[in-house]
């Protein structure tokens, strides 16, 4: 089973995805009130290396070899991948034996650092987050560590687009009576449209929040804050196209794995792997009462995710 790498999985943004999970399980500088890994259990701002380069390399190059389609090599996972230490060399060892493009998804705290935004200048694409203009807010979304201040995050995107030439796709998680009101959206809307971003990705929480304050925004609600932020400016929609087979003999254990880091329904499971929803559903049902995975329910949705 795959140490560091998850999928490839549909990804809303980015086709589908080999994801890589850098960072020991829940150790970020967030506690996001909607993450859907759970809560955070350490809460650092120190960078580490936490695994060894080559091993990382070489599992990721080994997937892409065996995967039918990829379209992104994506560091995410677990936590903020920009904590570790060796993303540099991770990135640049992978853009030099394979011609995939690299992503990064990041919580963006720590590119106010010189060494942190050297370190991912070499992707190809690049999606920070940005939930909240003010203090207050900021605090209640993303409970960050106590020596993150969103005015630094700010200051840290606007020196990163001035130097990176890739892609910026920055995304804002709307929350419900959180984020939502007319003067927190005018602030982040200002603050978007000088950094320059080349995409702006509007989301809403659409798995197993980390919180049960962290409310869903309907779909209408989006509609018109897209409209609100212009042209740049998209909904996250679902992902439609069908996913790649995986052998019969492995696709339980690549599923444990991918459901360690998301939640995931019946359908998106069938995406995945190209199963049957029936085959799927008794595979869920034996995987349940062997203690390996748990049903949530989450408006509508039944989702899975492993049991650690």
């Amino acid at each position: 089973m795959a140490k560091f790498v998850f999928g490839p999985v549909p990804s809303r943004r980015l086709g589908f995805s080999l994801g890589v999970d850098i960072i020991p399980r829940k150790y970020c500088n967030f506690d996001c009130i909607y993450c859907q890994v759970g809560k955070t259990a350490n809460k650092e701002v120190t960078r580490k290396a936490f695994f060894e380069i080559d091993e990382v390399v070489k599992e990721v190059i080994e997937e892409l070899h065996r995967a039918e389609r990829t379209d992104f090599v994506t560091f995410s996972g677990s936590g903020e991948p920009t904590l570790n230490l060796n993303i540099r060399s991770m990135i640049h060892e992978i853009k030099q034996r394979v011609d995939t493009p690299v992503a990064v998804i990041t919580n963006g705290s720590l590119l106010s650092l010189e060494e942190v935004r050297n370190d991912i200048n070499e992707a190809d694409v690049v999606l920070p987050s940005l939930d909240a203009a003010s203090e207050d807010i900021f605090r209640l979304i993303n409970r960050p560590h106590s020596l993150i201040q969103v005015a630094t995050i700010i200051e840290g995107l606007k020196r990163f687009r001035e130097s990176y030439q890739g892609l910026i796709w920055l995304e804002i998680m709307m929350i419900k009576g959180v984020n939502d009101d007319r003067d927190e959206v005018r602030k982040l809307k200002d603050i978007v449209i000088r950094l320059g971003v080349d995409k702006i990705h509007l989301n809403t929480v659409t798995r197993p929040p980390s919180e049960i304050t962290a409310g869903r925004m309907k779909g209408h609600d989006l509609e018109k804050l897209r409209a609100f932020f212009g042209d740049k400016c998209e909904v996250i929609s679902s992902f439609k196209e069908r996913g790649v087979r995986e052998e019969k003999s492995k696709w339980t254990e690549t599923l444990v794995g991918i459901l360690r880091r998301r939640s995931l329904t019946v359908n998106d499971i069938a995406k995945i792997t190209g199963i049957s929803l029936p085959r799927i559903e008794e595979e869920l049902r034996d995987m349940e009462a062997e203690g390996r995975i748990e049903a949530h329910f989450f408006g509508d949705d039944v989702y899975y995710s492993a049991i650690d």
